[in-house]
């Protein structure tokens, strides 16, 4: 069980910059997170809980937030809505997106449950990974004080990390 839980998923090298084609939408004032997320992993919801220490660190006000769930063709109508998705409505400022048969997270090349991308108002990317230390647990980690200092400071000691999550298809 312990080296699963710090194992990582094989993260893709990430979208150096924003796809202008994407249904997010990149903010032209300030920094753009996207978390992507299979709305039935039971590893998002630390980062979840990560996401929400973030914006409260960062007053919510300097950063548009955007939560990308996962919907493998041939469910059925309704999947992604549980427990994972009525935590997300609840994040103030949180703008949730479906993203169905994965379209989104092939644009991004995203692989896993809880990968965030932080994305300048340039459109260039500025941070790639998760933002928990290990599968499903919240706390000091790497990948959420690279966040906010990118989000405070404009700068990070790091730009990657690893990213802890189930596949998102």
């Amino acid at each position: 069980m312990a080296q699963e839980e710090f194992t990582p998923v094989k993260a893709a090298p990430s979208v150096r910059l924003f796809p202008r084609s994407s249904a997010v939408q990149l903010a032209s004032d300030k920094p753009t997170l996207v978390l992507f997320a299979h709305p039935h992993c039971p590893c998002t919801r630390a980062s979840l809980h990560e996401l929400d220490g973030i914006l409260a660190e960062t007053q919510n006000k300097r950063v548009s937030v955007n939560l990308v769930f996962t919907i493998p063709d041939g469910v059925p109508a309704g999947w992604e809505q549980g427990d994972l998705w009525n935590s997300a409505t609840t994040i103030p400022g949180l703008r949730v997106i479906r993203d169905q048969g994965g379209q989104e997270a092939h644009l991004f090349d995203v692989q896993g449950s809880g990968h965030v991308l932080l994305y300048a108002p340039s459109g260039k990317l500025l941070f790639s990974g998760g933002i928990t230390g290990s599968r499903g647990h919240e706390g000091d980690n790497e990948g959420h004080s690279a966040v906010v200092s990118f989000i405070l400071n404009g700068h990070a000691p790091v730009s990657d990390t690893p990213v802890f999550g189930c596949s998102l298809l």
